[in-house]
């Protein structure tokens, strides 16, 4: 019988160092349960990632942004990126976050007459591909052939998964379970036939995205699991039935190169950060605040000095220049008052209308006195 690996009670964790737990939670599974005694060989990228768990290398907010480019609703994954991941013990805020990610495969038993076809199998023609058909309370995440994803129970939720976890509820929330949906054929009540394939393209990219996810939502990168090498010694369960780590790995780094070449907006990222998102006002105020100059400050200063001289000079007039000044201020001044004197007496006197008819009605008289003394001395 395969050794268990060795796991201390007391610190809830497996022996050895984060890639020591995966060489030994890895092996291969194989037909009807049986795992291989010798310890896997981890491929270059995870084994690169649990060298040093805590250096993620990738951001919350770059994680929301490369799932709102995808449309991939964070309902489906696991839940919100910005929450934490549960505690172990029943999440308990004293016990350690959850440290592993274990791998299962959900078998649904194929009909007679139906075999691994992947153009059966691997479309919406399969019930299995069905995200309404997924039973419930049973894991945290379903990923179907389909790279489709369904969220059983929410990261931040403790839950067992395994006859690992059953003895203790102080195990309840140490485990993140992912279940990836396998179509099975078996004699009878058996189900130990599997795809050879195991799994598609498209599930182990969505697994190793939910890797990325959770991993950025602990803050530090998790120790994969498989569930048989789990439950050796305790289950029956043979799953999950052949997985490439190899291909996994290829997902992950693609997964990894895709969140890390985001730049996500102000708003993505202060959202992510639990901040208040900024208005776009403030954004293009910010934005002109920090347009480069066309010069540097030094030169700027350099040449303004030589300005500043001259405008000086230009504004202290020698003495001769002052008394010119004056003398030429004074004679204009005479000028003007001489101009307004004469322009004063040659406008004639605005008279009333009154007045005018006055002045004619005493024209008139005179004009009548003169002719009756002229009269009198032609008689």
């Amino acid at each position: 019988m395969t050794t268990p690996c060795h796991f201390d009670s007391a610190q809830l964790t497996f022996a050895g160092s984060p890639i020591e737990q995966a060489r030994c939670l890895l092996r291969t599974v194989k037909r009807a349960g049986n795992v291989d005694e010798a310890r896997a060989n981890l491929p270059p990228v995870l084994s690169s990632l649990l060298a040093n768990p805590p250096a993620l290398g990738v951001t919350k907010a770059q994680v929301r942004s490369s799932l709102q480019k995808q449309g991939i609703a964070e309902s489906k994954v696991g839940g919100s990126v910005t929450d934490r991941i549960c505690h172990a013990n029943s999440d308990d805020p004293s016990a350690p976050l959850a440290r592993y990610f274990v791998i299962h495969d959900t078998s649904f038993k194929l009909e007679a007459g139906q075999d691994f076809d992947p153009h059966f199998i691997n479309t919406a023609a399969w019930s299995g591909n069905k995200l309404s058909g997924l039973p419930d309370g049973k894991t945290h995440i379903y990923i179907t052939p389909l790279g489709e994803t369904l969220t059983d129970r929410t990261y931040g939720t403790p839950w067992r998964a395994t006859q690992f976890e059953k003895p203790s509820t102080r195990f309840r929330g140490l485990f993140l379970h992912h279940e990836l949906v396998q179509p099975r054929m078996g004699p009878g009540n058996h189900d130990f036939e599997s795809p050879d394939p195991g799994f598609t393209p498209v599930q182990y990219a969505r697994l190793a995205l939910q890797y990325v996810i959770a991993g950025v939502r602990r803050g530090a990168w998790m120790v994969p699991v498989f569930h048989c090498v789990l439950d050796l010694g305790i289950g029956d369960h043979d799953d999950p039935q052949h997985f490439d780590l190899a291909a996994w790995d290829a997902a992950l780094q693609t997964a990894l190169a895709k969140v890390r070449a985001e730049q996500p907006e102000p708003a993505v990222v202060a959202v992510a950060m639990g901040m208040a998102a900024p208005s776009a006002e403030g954004i293009a105020t910010r934005a002109r605040r920090t347009k480069p100059r066309t010069g540097g400050r030094a030169n700027a200063s350099k040449k303004a000095k030589p300005r500043k001289k001259a405008a000086a000079a230009a504004k202290r007039p020698s003495a001769k220049t002052s008394v010119q000044k004056t003398s030429a201020k004074k004679k204009s001044a005479k000028k003007n008052s001489a101009a307004k004197s004469r322009k004063t007496k040659a406008a004639p006197k605005k008279r009333s209308r009154k007045a005018v008819q006055k002045r004619a009605r005493k024209r008139g008289k005179k004009e009548d006195k003169k002719g009756i003394k002229k009269s009198k001395t032609r008689t």
